[in-house]
């Protein structure tokens, strides 16, 4: 197996999808877990990564620039997203944009880059068509084929982009990790594995940052059970969360009782306490620059203003009021950033989540004036 180098045609494409990273995001970080600044890959390599939404596919334009070394790439993708007419049905836009994505449409050029770029389409469990495959009984030999399909790619010379999880996760943390790693290592001899993880952060700004941890390689050891495989990669998914100003933000605010009050200032100071006690205590976790910094007081004002009109906070003459709306969990939480976007970035942190409950009960327990003020 000969490794696909890139080409001048294929390094362009790719950068032709990064162009539109200003219509996505307001920024992007990335913070690497070395010196080097770059993501191994040696070939064959499988690099796994969460799964958030459409505009992942900006994010991986992003990160292919990091890979070293640059080979060609494989990249399971839905469906429908290589069929015609995928963002007027997938976004529904209106106005000019609407226009827009409809000449884009025509164009016929986004299923074109993606094949190029080495996107294939995959079956989703009870999405596109698989429903009338179950009833044929031809669901199982689909799936197996373009597993086999994503095989053959790799020893053809390409390295694989993959999302474990197989869909979006909804609730801000991962969905169910699912076999495909287990599968892939099982067929590739010497498949070398790396990682990195997105954490979208919608709150702190107008647009969404994108923050990207690049992980390290890692192997996992040939006795391995499915399970135990599926394991270890949540594991390395979920501690590379960059922990935000948003994601923090809300998990202060859902350790607060119904009807508390805190002043702005004091809001500020608990924010920083917290992340000195995360620096000091548990330096393996990735924090955004605007923690680093301590500059946030503009960020953290759009925050507020932002809960206030999701009518989650009131904040009047520089206090935050809880409402009772904070602590509502949605029955269903497939859309949960839309029903409850403190929840969904408060869910970000959910590998974490030990680490900063150990510094809050440690530093702030009994802290009065964490609590109501008037």
């Amino acid at each position: 197996m000969k490794p696909k180098k890139r080409t001048v045609t294929y390094d362009f494409l790719i950068k032709l999808v990064s162009f539109t990273k200003s219509l996505v995001f307001h920024s992007i970080e990335e913070n690497f877990s070395d010196a080097d600044n770059h993501l191994e890959t040696p070939y064959p390599s499988a690099l796994l990564c969460n799964h958030v939404s459409e505009a992942d596919v900006v994010s991986l334009s992003m990160v292919y620039p990091r890979l070293k070394p640059k080979i060609k790439m494989i990249i399971p993708a839905r469906e429908d997203i290589l069929e015609p007419g995928f963002l007027q049905k997938e976004f529904r836009a209106k106005g000019i944009i609407k226009w827009i994505f409809r000449f884009i449409d025509a164009t016929k050029i986004i299923p074109f880059l993606l094949r190029y770029i080495g996107a294939v389409p995959i079956k989703r469990p009870f999405r596109d068509n698989t429903r009338e495959l179950i009833k044929k009984g031809e669901l199982r030999d689909k799936v197996d084929n373009e597993w086999n399909d994503l095989v053959a790619h790799i020893k053809k010379g390409r390295n694989l982009f993959m999302f474990p999880e197989g869909t979006y996760n909804h609730d801000g943390f991962l969905n169910q990790v699912k076999r495909g790693a287990y599968y892939i290592k099982s067929k590739i001899g010497q498949l070398h594995f790396n990682s990195f993880t997105l954490t979208y952060d919608h709150l702190s700004y107008k647009k969404t940052k994108l923050y990207i941890k690049y992980g390290k390689p890692f192997q996992f050891d040939p006795d391995f059970s499915a399970d135990q495989v599926v394991r270890l990669v949540g594991e390395k998914l979920g501690k590379n969360y960059t922990v935000t100003l948003g994601n923090l933000t809300s998990f202060v605010l859902l350790k607060f009782g119904k009807e508390t009050k805190i002043k702005q200032q004091q809001f500020v100071e608990l924010l920083l306490k917290l992340k000195k006690q995360i620096e000091i205590s548990f330096p393996e976790i990735t924090l955004a620059s605007e923690l680093r910094g301590e500059t946030f007081q503009i960020q953290l004002e759009s925050i507020f203003s932002k809960l206030k009109t999701f009518k989650l906070i009131d904040w009047e003459n520089q206090i935050i009021h809880t409402k009772e709306t904070l602590y509502h969990l949605p029955k269903s939480l497939h859309n949960l950033k839309k029903l409850n976007t403190v929840l969904y970035h408060r869910n970000q942190l959910t590998a974490h989540i030990s680490q900063l409950e150990e510094i809050w009960n440690g530093v702030f327990t009994g802290h009065g004036a964490y609590h109501e003020t008037t």
